[in-house]
């Protein structure tokens, strides 16, 4: 059953991405858009998951568990790996997790729980269809991008989640010195987010020349996906960029 389900979610994502780009410019699909995103599903009903009721930012009490302490953001957590092994080592951080397939998501909800963390929190929305819409300015200390789908073909670039308008998307939900990391193991779309980070007024490398290094962050941790990629003799891009407003 829980396959079944699975493969629903799957065609439906599809089917709702190509909505989401005809919805820029068609009241009626943008509304139907919506009522997908906010449509209840059995799993929903898990704590940690928070589903937006309307296309406003969140109320940080709904949003941080604890709301004085420090506030991570992971845009696409996969697994769960990565949340997993945060939250271990800091279990009173509050942890934001955009991911939309249900099978990642009841993974990561079991191996944050294994830490006892209680401060995860889960938005199961395509960042493609929403993002700084539904959370609060000025809200994050640290986001997390870990190996973004790449999007290797020209006409679906489009798709990509780091483009021309992300550093701006992003800015305006970074506290003054916030952090991002990026990793990709894609050497095209490496270039291209150096690009489009180098040219950005408010996002600073600190990375020394030329901008990224090909060893994880000691402070970072490992994924899934990231050993598939070295046990095939990729050797990843990571970076480090910090905001000033």
């Amino acid at each position: 059953m829980l396959r079944l389900q699975i493969g629903r979610e799957v065609n439906q994502c599809n089917h709702f991405l190509r909505m989401s780009l005809m919805s820029r410019r068609n009241p009626e699909i943008e509304q139907r858009l919506w009522q997908q995103v906010t449509r209840r599903r059995p799993w929903h009903t898990e704590p940690e998951i928070l589903v937006p009721t309307e296309c406003t930012p969140f109320k940080e009490s709904i949003l941080f568990a604890e709301p004085t302490n420090f506030r991570v953001l992971e845009l696409g957590s996969g697994w769960g790996e990565y949340a997993g092994a945060y939250l271990k080592d800091h279990p009173d951080h509050n942890y934001i997790a955009f991911e939309i397939k249900v099978d990642r998501i009841l993974n990561t909800l079991r191996l944050v729980r294994r830490s006892g963390a209680h401060a995860l929190r889960m938005i199961p929305v395509n960042l493609n269809w929403y993002f700084e819409q539904i959370l609060p300015p000025a809200a994050f200390d640290l986001v997390i991008v870990n190996f973004p789908d790449p999007w290797p073909k020209r006409r679906h670039w489009k798709h990509r989640l780091i483009q021309s308008p992300f550093p701006d998307a992003l800015g305006s939900l970074l506290r003054p010195g916030a952090c991002l990391q990026v990793a990709t193991d894609y050497g095209p779309y490496a270039r291209r987010m150096l690009s489009i980070f180098r040219q950005h007024p408010r996002f600073k490398s600190l990375v020394q020349d030329p901008d990224y290094r090909r060893e994880r962050f000691a402070s970072a941790y490992s994924t899934k996906f990231e050993r598939i990629q070295r046990a095939a003799g990729k050797r990843p891009y990571y970076m480090s960029w910090q905001y000033h407003p």
